[in-house]
């Protein structure tokens, strides 16, 4: 086992524009740039605020086309990962499903990840390292879109230069996508899209579909999965046959909704429900141990080695805690300065212990066991590159999420907090870049 953080200090991170963020953060100080920002504060029709955002980043020339390769190869390993499961005694050991979910997961043929988003933590030397993938339903792809789109009149009429526009930037992108992929994957192009999500969740998580559908002229129904009924070989909302959803629902409500779904998985099992990433490319796709399969060699040949050779580099050292060996799990106890645990389903920051962030070596020793017990990701810290953001925004350290559908990269922003964790459902504040 060879760690890297230990050598790691603070840093800034070289691929950073930041001729171009002064310039911005002076014009965002001005009475108009103050009134763009205004007009930045996302809130769903609950009136909550959906994300916090900051101003642009650029990065400089050349990232574009290598995080666009970067984001091809490194969906090519995750959608193999997902195909590959269900017949892999090894990835079954290393991703077991939960005992509940193991027979509608395996009975799933649906191993496609369409839509996904990768945390990454930049490096000094201009690497990158892999935190997690989010292969559910991601936040911040439309409304960073939205806020580069926002941006670029107001930035270019003051002379300042921006490369071209990522696909995301584009109005009614949110929906568009979707529709262009529902007849992609079916021949046809929907009519009506159910967007589905669990009743008192928020809404502004589902806003923006919902609103880009309806301007592209598609009739939305929102439901809850659970009043899906089977109907006529498929499934039904009130009545209402549904062809084709958009499914807002998180892997832990999902699992507790096991028992009150049986139609909705039965529709996605027998293809007669469109939803992005299907079952098995959430369950799988989503999990954080897809990390420990990237990071362990003994599964190097699984995998396309063009893509697994330039992938493997960001791939920190990762592992199932309870497959780890009786050493390594006593230096793991040992060492909490050194590793972060993550509960393999989670979201939104929750589950993850980093162990530098633990109140004594007492409280570290129970995470860890508890770890083993449930067999969660562990995986070495890695420093994250700070940015100073003042006197016009939250200063701190940063991260980049890259969003892909079907390996095309298509959005791209940093979340700037002050925690380890940067999610913005913690303090992160969510930053456009421009690449």
């Amino acid at each position: 086992m060879t760690l890297t953080s230990e050598l790691a200090r603070p840093h800034s991170w070289p691929a950073v524009d930041m001729a171009f963020h002064r310039q911005v953060a002076e014009l965002a100080d001005n009475p108009e740039g103050r009134r763009l920002q205004q007009g930045l504060a996302w809130k769903g029709n609950d009136g909550q605020p959906s994300m916090s955002h900051g101003v642009p980043l650029r990065l400089h020339s050349g990232w574009r086309e290598r995080l666009t390769e970067f984001v091809a190869a490194y969906h090519r390993l995750i959608e193999t990962i997902v195909s590959a499961h269900a017949a892999d005694a090894r990835l079954q050991r290393v991703m077991d499903v939960p005992e509940a979910w193991a027979q509608d997961v395996l009975a799933a043929d649906d191993a496609r990840v369409h839509l996904f988003r990768i945390d990454l933590l930049p490096q000094p030397d201009n690497g990158l390292k892999v935190l997690e993938t989010n292969a559910n339903c991601p936040a911040g792809l439309r409304s960073t879109g939205l806020d580069r789109a926002m941006w670029r009149p107001f930035l270019t009429e003051r002379g300042i230069r921006l490369p071209e526009a990522l696909p995301s930037d584009a109005p009614l992108w949110a929906g568009r996508w979707f529709l262009d992929l529902a007849e992609q994957e079916t021949g046809t192009r929907p009519e009506t899209v159910a967007v589905l999500r669990p009743r008192g969740s928020s809404s502004g998580s589902v806003d923006g579909i919902i609103a880009d559908l309806t301007e592209a002229g598609v009739r939305v129904v929102v439901g809850d999965p659970r009043d899906l009924r089977s109907q006529n070989g498929g499934v039904a909302l009130d009545g209402e046959p549904v062809r084709y959803a958009y499914s807002k629902i998180r892997i832990k409500h999902l699992m507790r909704m096991r028992h009150e779904v049986g139609p909705y998985l039965r529709a996605l099992r027998d293809h007669t429900l469109f939803v992005q990433n299907g079952l098995r490319g959430r369950l799988i796709g989503e999990s954080k141990l897809c990390l420990a399969v990237l990071s362990d060699p003994q599964f190097a040949g699984l995998f396309p080695p063009e893509a697994y050779a330039l992938v493997k580099p960001s791939i920190p050292w990762s592992r199932n805690i309870a497959l780890c060996d009786a050493a390594t799990v006593r230096e793991i106890r040992a060492c909490p300065e050194r590793y972060v645990l993550k509960r393999p389903l989670d979201s939104r920051g929750a589950g993850v212990v980093v162990g530098r962030e633990v109140p004594g070596l007492s409280a570290w020793e129970d995470a860890v066991t508890l770890a083993v017990e449930e067999r969660w990701l562990v995986q070495e810290y890695c420093h994250a590159p700070w940015i100073d953001m003042t006197p016009h925004g939250q200063s701190g350290k940063h991260d980049l999420a890259l969003g892909a559908v079907n390996g095309r990269l298509v959005a791209a922003f940093s979340r700037v907090g002050t925690e380890e964790r940067l999610n913005t459902a913690r303090s992160g504040r969510a930053h456009p870049v421009y690449l």
